[in-house]
């Protein structure tokens, strides 16, 4: 089967290989405003019919190579805050946790000759990537694992509220369920000087005042900047599988993603093969 890399991607609309043309400059101006002014932008139908058809084929052919993980979460996903106290209460914020129902194939279960590993390896994706954050150049990670995962969420599936460890992700939405799966967020929630765990556990009793969902349609790749945001994905309802494409790229060459994390993420077989 031919490869199929910035093939993939409709530069006719979204000229990504040609950023000093026009339409480029265009395209970069308006995903920039959107991603200051929301902390988030959507390219829609960023790929082909033909290629959405080939990639999210393959994705779910891969679905049942997928592990749980985790099943349960904080917002901070265990990371220790330094300025609090070691005992804190079982109601903070930073102790609580709620359902994680997501399963997720590793970069090395994905084939290849898979479509998805060539567009990841097509340079115009990094090099549009730092355009569009106006950041230094990006690289590959390294890590066998965390390159380039494919998230799958079955009937009742969903993502616990949590703030991104990195500072920008990369997602692109091969398959929608029949109905839930819908990205929330809370727009800055907290700030780099101001954790407002108040806030956080606001959203965690139940209070949507600040919620905002983002319809994310099939073939719609999301740059989102989640350190600051809180967010999830909604219960997902219906025999449809929710197949979510992650990109992981970094400023540093050679990156590679902590053995903890990769451990709860990706199962016991990380343990041996190392």
């Amino acid at each position: 089967m031919a490869q199929l890399g910035l093939d993939a991607v409709d530069t006719q609309r979204w000229p990504i290989n040609d950023l000093a043309s026009p339409a480029g400059i265009a395209m970069l101006n308006t995903l920039r405003e959107e991603l200051g002014r929301d902390g988030w932008c959507t390219l829609p139908s960023f790929l082909t019919a033909a290629a959405l058809a080939r990639l999210a084929g393959e994705a779910e052919a891969l679905s049942g190579r997928a592990w749980p993980g985790i099943d349960r979460a904080t917002p901070y996903y265990g990371k220790i805050d330094p300025d609090l106290p070691a005992d804190l209460p079982d109601d903070h914020p930073r102790c609580r946790t709620s359902p994680r129902n997501m399963a997720q194939v590793a970069y090395d279960q994905i084939p290849g000759d898979n479509a998805l590993r060539h567009l990841y390896q097509s340079q115009v994706m990094p090099d549009f990537l730092a355009a569009v954050l106006e950041t230094p150049p990006f690289f590959p990670m390294a890590c066998p694992y965390q390159v380039v995962n494919i998230s799958v969420m079955n009937d009742s599936g969903s993502q616990n509220w949590h703030f991104d460890g990195a500072q920008f992700s990369t997602t692109l939405m091969l398959q929608k369920p029949e109905q839930g799966g819908v990205f929330e967020c809370v727009p800055q929630l907290r700030s780099r000087g101001d954790q407002n765990y108040a806030g956080v556990g606001r959203v965690m009793d139940g209070d949507r005042s600040g919620v905002v969902p983002v319809e994310v349609d099939a073939r719609t790749l999301m740059i989102f900047r989640g350190e600051l945001s809180l967010h999830r994905v909604s219960p997902v309802a219906g025999p449809r599988k929710r197949l979510l494409v992650i990109f992981h790229y970094d400023t540093t060459p050679g990156l590679m993603g902590p053995h903890v994390v990769n451990q709860a993420l990706y199962g016991p077989r990380v343990e041996r093969q190392t």
